[in-house]
């Protein structure tokens, strides 16, 4: 595991809001610094380092020596204190990190092999509902996450506790271009549908067979121009419900395409 141990304290507890780690932590938090991701808790700084990524601090809370010892003893112990208000959760994390923010993928980077379903989402800007996105992409059999310019981060941080390591775990590109993004899928003989409030075809109806993108519109339900072109899916409500929300609709169709599980095609 890799970290800068200049932002540490070499053995010493960090009880001061001045030390070099927790400034850097605060200002990537409050969106003053680019280029850095924080990580909040023991999942995901275990997904990380499971995964490899380098971590440039690490910081572990003085109440959770046990911790910190099933960690190696890496990194350094900070007031639990000071360490809730890096974060700015009700209650301490335990531990958090710094990373770098992982390089940016292409379409051709992707294992597209097979029957790949992948999840392109516009202009989500709750860092919460995003998260959510990417749990239900990688727990329904998702290959990647697609995300347009124009929503929120997938290295917010409550996006990233939102994901519980998804987005970690699941490839990710970012695109300026929705229309690039469509031609980029139709190229590449990936069929392209959209959840639609009403119009569409049922999901139970539609033919998931064959590399599927599945396209989902921001909490408003607008869709950029390249969405004119993509076949609906409407997922059938009953009562007066009008819509769903964006999660929910996503991962309806998501596990609707039958990628996920045992019964995977």
């Amino acid at each position: 595991m890799l970290y800068n141990r200049s932002m540490c304290a070499d053995g010493q507890i960090i009880r001061s809001r001045s030390n070099a780690g927790l400034k850097r932590m605060r200002a990537v938090l409050a969106g003053r610094e680019r280029g850095a991701l924080v990580l909040e808790g023991e999942r995901l700084v275990r997904d990380a380092i499971r995964l490899g990524y380098p971590l440039e601090g690490l910081f572990v809370g003085d109440d959770s020596l046990e911790l910190h010892e099933s960690l190696g003893g890496e990194g350094s112990l900070v007031e639990a204190a000071l360490l809730q208000q890096a974060s700015g959760l009700k209650t301490s994390p335990g531990v958090m990190a710094l990373a770098a923010v992982p390089e940016a993928l292409t379409f051709d980077q992707l294992d597209l092999e097979g029957d790949p379903l992948l999840l392109v989402v516009a202009g989500v800007a709750d860092p919460g509902n995003l998260g959510a996105l990417a749990r239900s992409a990688e727990a329904a059999g998702g290959r990647a996450l697609v995300l347009l310019a124009g929503g929120t981060s997938p290295w917010n941080a409550k996006a990233l506790r939102g994901s519980m390591g998804s987005l970690l775990r699941l490839p990710v590109v970012i695109a300026a271009d929705a229309l690039q993004v469509g031609a980029e899928l139709r190229d590449r003989g990936i069929r392209q549908v959209v959840a639609a409030t009403r119009g569409g075809k049922a999901p139970a109806d539609h033919d998931w067979a064959g590399p599927t993108a599945l396209w989902v519109a921001s909490e408003t339900g607008a869709l950029p121009d390249s969405g004119q072109g993509l076949e609906p899916l409407t997922i059938p409500i009953a009562g007066g419900v009008e819509s769903l929300n964006v999660t929910v609709a996503a991962s309806l169709l998501l596990f609707a395409a039958g990628r996920g599980g045992p019964q995977a095609k």
